[in-house]
């Protein structure tokens, strides 16, 4: 099974590999932070990106967190920019982390199971990249994740392993597989009101049984989730009819709307 996992992330990857060469092209908006983690031993880049009414008389924001930010926060960015103007969704103190390099994206976004040392990475949030937004920053303590492929696995991951970090979830189109058994084990009867978007893709072009792989396990993880008669727990599963670097964009778009109501 490991063997058919780590096959599914590879080509996954790859669909991705272009769009993170490019990302020294692109200035990231928002204000750069290193924050010096010694649960990951290493520097991380954050970067904060502040509403417009920020210095006025609202006294607190929901914080959403924005994985990939080398080349997925500005996209994220312009989308709840435009949707704060027309669809109401809240102000919100957007945050985005870049990851140090590819090796890194899979070291922290990936449980063990997929090969990763996503607990380290949960402990970098928990107690040293949330605690620092906290202190800084004008925060309500409602806290949302935003991931897609490896984003979206470490996002349902968090889920999972510590419902009470964020509030919603909005996971593009990851591979599921391995979560499955995660899912058997760590799903609860009753959360504290979390919601959660999830999304698949049409994928793309990559070998047809690995997509096959990525379609039945992403099934059978919904199929789990779904079936459970679980209180405190909002779900939208959707289906975006594109590949999966372009699911982002229209995902994106789709769970804000579903997590924040609108």
């Amino acid at each position: 099974m490991r063997k058919k996992i780590f096959a599914l992330l590879f080509a996954l990857l790859s669909i991705t590999i272009y769009s993170q060469a490019l990302q020294s092209s692109y200035r990231i908006v928002g204000e750069k932070i290193i924050i010096k983690s010694t649960n990951l031993k290493e520097d991380r880049t954050i970067n904060v990106l502040l509403p417009e009414s920020y210095d006025g008389d609202i006294n607190s924001y929901p914080v959403i967190y924005i994985l990939d930010a080398e080349y997925k926060f500005n996209p994220a960015f312009g989308v709840y920019s435009y949707m704060t103007y027309w669809n109401g969704v809240p102000d919100a103190i957007l945050v985005g982390i870049s990851n140090p390099s590819r090796e890194s994206r899979v070291r922290d976004y990936l449980p063990t199971l997929y090969g990763g040392h996503a607990d380290n990475f949960l402990s970098f949030f928990k107690n040293e990249l949330m605690p620092f937004i906290n202190k800084n920053y004008k925060t309500s303590g409602e806290n949302y994740i935003v991931g897609h492929s490896h984003g979206g696995i470490f996002a349902l991951y968090s889920f999972l392993k510590d419902p009470d970090l964020f509030k919603g979830y909005i996971a593009c189109d990851p591979s599921l597989e391995g979560l499955y058994k995660i899912a058997e084990t760590n799903l609860k009867d009753n959360y504290n009101n979390n919601i959660i978007y999830l999304n698949s893709s049409d994928i793309g072009n990559v070998d047809e049984n690995v997509k096959q792989n990525h379609i039945n396990g992403f099934n059978k993880f919904k199929e789990l989730i779904v079936s459970k008669s679980i209180s405190g727990l909002e779900l939208k599963v959707d289906h975006i009819p594109d590949d999966h670097t372009n699911s982002y964009v229209f995902g994106i778009s789709k769970g804000f709307r579903y997590v924040f109501k609108k």
